[in-house]
């Protein structure tokens, strides 16, 4: 039964819950991604782990359990999504009120969270539904319809937020010292990249064509508001120093950087298919090494920071309880995504290192180090926060 601290008033970040299980459903799925054959579709289907398990050897073993992956925080994700529906509708008043304050921009969580639901569906359909690849360019309309529907939610919810703070005023730098502002750059990312998958698979120009306007307008969306609240975040931390709840939130540019990545993958290898533009691993090395380094370094300073701060202490492994904590979990999962992307594009796919070789197998155990403790560290927070007994004595947030 999943329930939450009776303390604690209902916030939206209850929401990055559900959004870290589904992120964690597509971590498993990187390994079916990279390490099983697929030539005749751009993702391994229902026929390519079929054949794969058929084979009986290691790499049968470690597809059974990346389907178990899978499947079980595909469903951890499915009920926490829909405990949230049920709580946001019972707690409309709670989250009205946070109408033109600061806090109001944190309900960009739910379209992130609904945009993740459909890559979630998007993979169980393919993996576990036979033969509906065959039916995918019927499939693709539908996917960019149902992140037109997000879009339009995310945007209207974004414009009345800067539209309010645009025309009345009243932004105070010492209520804006984090990054939590980023959540909207999250979101239109998770956008982005959501319209450049049909972009990359459609064998339909006009799909591409669509999906790709789609995609740039808000990848370019993303990364400008990225700057604009990165300067504002970064200044006012400067002035009045980290606000310790919202800690988390300064690690969210790694998530962010994941997502801008692949959504670049995607298009060009959209671009290449349909458009004459040539695109091959070597010219993806230089960008996806940059940003998965950035990352690094954004994921060691704000780990210094938070070590610092006692954020971690008191929130992941103390006693102290907050609905934002779960925005820990997004940036271990982009992180461990990006790595594989990095690992099999910029080091694989070049040649620089044979596949499956004892230095590859090296790559993967690091990367793995990241999934688990990601794991460890949402099935934590998820008890923590959303596993309280009736008649339990409850921590104090």
């Amino acid at each position: 039964m999943i329930r939450k601290n009776p303390n604690i008033q209902y916030h939206p970040s209850y929401w990055l819950a559900a959004l870290g299980a589904g992120g964690t459903s597509v971590s498993f799925f990187m390994y079916l991604m990279w390490l099983i054959p697929h030539q005749a579709t751009p993702i391994p289907t229902y026929a390519d782990w079929n054949a794969q398990l058929l084979k009986g050897d290691l790499l049968s073993v470690m597809t059974l359990l990346a389907l178990i992956g899978i499947f079980l925080f595909a469903l951890l994700h499915l009920l926490l999504l829909i405990w949230n529906i049920i709580e946001s509708y019972q707690h409309k008043a709670e989250l009205k009120a946070l109408d033109n304050t600061p806090a109001e921009l944190q309900k960009m969580a739910i379209p992130l969270t609904l945009a993740m639901t459909v890559n979630v569906f998007f993979i169980l359909g393919a993996l576990f539904v036979p033969g509906l690849w065959s039916l995918v360019e019927f499939l693709f309309p539908g996917a960019l319809f149902a992140f037109a529907i997000i879009a339009y939610v995310a945007s209207q919810q974004f414009t009345r937020y800067m539209s309010h703070m645009i025309s009345d005023g009243g932004y105070r730098s010492q209520e804006h010292n984090h990054l939590s502002g980023l959540i909207s750059v999250f979101t239109f990312a998770m956008l982005a990249v959501g319209f450049a998958a049909a972009a990359a698979m459609s064998h339909v120009a006009a799909t591409v064509a669509i999906a790709t306007t789609l995609s740039l307008a808000f990848m370019t969306f993303a990364i400008l508001l990225g700057i604009l609240f990165l300067v504002k975040g970064i200044t006012a931390m400067m002035q009045h120093g980290l606000a310790q709840p919202a800690s988390p939130s300064i690690w969210m540019l790694i998530p962010i950087l994941t997502l801008l990545a692949i959504t670049w993958v995607r298009l060009s290898h959209g671009l290449s298919h349909h458009f004459g533009i040539e695109s091959h691993a070597g010219q993806l090395f230089v960008p996806l090494s940059l940003l998965f380094t950035l990352q690094i370094g954004v994921l060691a300073l704000g780990y210094k920071v938070m070590k610092k701060n006692g954020y971690l202490t008191s929130y992941l492994y103390g006693d102290k309880e907050s609905p934002v904590s779960f925005g820990l979990i997004c940036p271990g999962v982009a992180l461990f995504v990006m790595g594989m992307f990095w690992w099999h594009i910029g080091w694989v796919k070049t040649g620089i290192i044979d596949q499956f070789s004892p230095i590859y197998w090296l790559g993967i155990m690091a990367l793995l180090i990241i999934q688990i403790v990601t794991i460890m560290s949402l099935i934590k927070l998820t008890k923590k926060l959303l596993r309280h007994p009736i008649g339990q004595p409850i921590a104090q947030a």
